[in-house]
């Protein structure tokens, strides 16, 4: 496992801070109110849905040297977009399978699974300097900070 020696993306697991509280929201957000008629979800969290299904029901040859594959990282909770795409590949499974019980699950392979995966296992997705036995922390976008006057041209300013 390869890792910078310094600035952001030192600690992958610390700096997931800001992209996981962008998933459950900020703390001045109320939760919402829990039905109790409301079906209990088939996977408690993130990690039981994707080590308990998706791991098990995609059938994909992964890359590894010369031979050609999808690119996975076994970290793959270390890349904040693939925590992204995969709560969001998550939640929409959970829904589906109770709003459309019907063709939900075709729905979510066609319209969810399989335009999030081409872009984690990609060759330019996040997964793309891991292989299937390590992985190398992510390195994020250089960005350079806007000016005040393109902000506040905005409409939201």
């Amino acid at each position: 496992m390869t890792s910078p020696t310094s600035g952001p993306g030192t600690d992958p697991v610390a700096d997931l801070t800001n992209p996981l509280d962008q998933i459950a929201g900020t703390p001045e957000e109320p939760a919402p109110a829990h039905d109790p008629n409301a079906p209990e979800p088939v996977f408690r969290n993130i990690d039981q849905f994707v080590s308990g299904y998706l791991a098990l029901v995609l059938e994909r040859r992964v890359a590894s040297g010369p031979t050609p594959g999808i690119n996975w990282c076994p970290r793959w909770w270390a890349h904040p977009e693939a925590l992204s795409r995969l709560y969001a590949l998550w939640r929409a499974w959970e829904a589906l399978r109770v709003n459309d019980p019907h063709t939900g699950m075709s729905v979510w392979w066609r319209d969810h699974l399989d335009p999030h995966l081409a872009v984690l296992t990609g060759d330019a997705g996040p997964f793309t300097r891991c292989g299937s036995d390590r992985h190398r922390d992510p390195e994020p976008l250089h960005v350079e900070p806007a000016p005040t006057e393109v902000l506040a041209q905005l409409p939201d300013a």
